[in-house]
């Protein structure tokens, strides 16, 4: 039976595991008007709600999906018709197949794009949702298939398809790896940071982060020029020892994560953070001054209760992940009172299930709801999860598939 209330001093140590799984389910099926402003970014919805089931056990059994009707193949197939598709310009004396040609930059102001030649399609990366037509419901792409030259694909709707995907068990082989890689190319820039699109759009440490993790999961690194990324964290690096969006902005909980992870996915985290920053501290007890020291204490010094994204801000229950899960990646995470961390979270579970970004009687929100959960699937010990009819069992084992590290699909 689910309590009427989970804001008592008896349920802050336990997740009402039901209760969130029918949250995340209705949200899979039908979301809140005011979402509807999101939907150039539905398939990160869809990846929040998913990864949330599958941290709380809900694919482990089968019978969920036919209790609450839940079609994974029918996920599966909206996000494979979210495939953009690239243009492969094909020479006139050109005459074997498309598919082993080399990708050129594919818009009409590319000096490798001749509008008079034959031409060819082929998958891309993904976008966010149906707002930018054409959607793809075949397994191939045809010469004849409607293009449309701003129909890019966006790193992120990459990463979190190719999350989604997995979770729910695909194979990937609908997946065109190369024209994702060259993608890649495209939207780096000089400074070594990403821009979300080919045809332009902001740029900083959210899209490195995606770069990395897309390259990680695709098992390919060859779409990222490394030493440019590397340059770019270090510049991104505040004078506090946090870690910016961009050069020259505030030290933020997300972009320390993002740079954090991106380090740790390409095997650099050791490499960049070690580097003696020159300032001589603790030269008594030879202790070399790196940014690793600093960072580590940015980091704890967010947590009041809870986490906070900045100084000076309130606290935030997403920012558990983003910090918490920086510290984890430096082994550090023991230095928070995570007792303290984990009570602040839970207590931001809602009766209608989900969490709120406050304490407080917040409504949930998919975002906040998601990162509480992936916190708590981190953190330890594992937070009891109340999986009615009395049972209880553990979810501090399972990581989420957004953490760095966490999988590699192989070609």
């Amino acid at each position: 039976m689910l309590r009427s209330s989970l804001l008592d001093e008896t349920s802050t140590s336990q997740l009402n595991g039901p209760i969130h799984i029918q949250y995340f389910v209705n949200c899979l099926k039908k979301l809140p008007q005011p979402y509807s402003v999101a939907d150039t970014n539905r398939l990160t919805l869809v990846h929040f709600a998913t990864q949330s089931l599958d941290i709380l056990g809900f694919f482990d059994n089968p019978q969920n999906l036919e209790l609450y009707n839940i079609d994974k193949q029918a996920i599966i197939d909206w996000i494979y018709s979210l495939r953009t598709t690239t243009r492969v310009v094909v020479p006139r004396n050109y005459i074997d197949d498309a598919t082993d040609i080399q990708i050129p930059t594919d818009d009409s102001n590319s000096k490798d794009f001749d509008s008079n030649s034959n031409s060819n399609l082929r998958y891309g990366g993904f976008k966010g949702g149906t707002f930018l037509g054409p959607t793809l419901t075949s397994t191939s792409v045809s010469s004849t298939h409607e293009w449309n030259k701003y129909d890019d694909s966006h790193i992120a709707m990459t990463y979190v398809g190719l999350c989604t995907l997995a979770t729910l068990g695909d194979d990937l082989t609908r997946v065109d790896r190369e024209s994702i890689i060259q993608e890649m190319k495209d939207i780096q820039l000089t400074d070594g940071s990403f821009k979300s699109t080919k045809s332009g759009s902001e740029n900083d440490m959210r899209f490195v982060y995606c770069a990395c993790a897309v390259s990680h999961m695709l098992n390919d690194w060859t779409g990222m020029d490394i030493p440019k990324t590397l340059d770019y964290i270090r510049r991104c690096r505040t004078w506090d020892g946090g870690i910016g969006l961009s050069p020259g902005k505030e030290g933020h909980g997300g972009s320390t994560f993002c740079a954090t992870a991106s380090l740790s996915l390409m095997g650099k985290l050791e490499d960049v953070l070690e580097e003696d920053l020159g300032g001589g501290g603790g030269s008594s007890n030879g202790r070399v001054d790196t940014w690793r020291n600093e960072l580590i204490r940015w980091c704890v010094s967010r947590q009041v209760r809870g986490m906070q994204g900045r100084p000076n801000k309130h606290e935030d229950t997403c920012y558990s992940y983003w910090i918490g899960g920086s510290l984890r990646l430096l082994g550090c995470e023991d230095l928070l009172d995570l007792d303290e961390l984990r009570k602040f979270v839970l207590e931001c579970q809602t009766d209608l299930g989900g969490f709120s970004k406050l304490e407080g009687g917040y409504f949930p929100d998919l975002l906040h709801s998601f990162y509480s959960l992936a916190w708590l699937s981190v953190s330890q010990p594992p937070a009891k999860i109340d999986g009615g009819g009395g049972e209880n069992y553990t979810s501090g084992d399972v990581i989420p598939k957004t953490m760095a590290g966490g999988f590699t699909l192989n070609p």
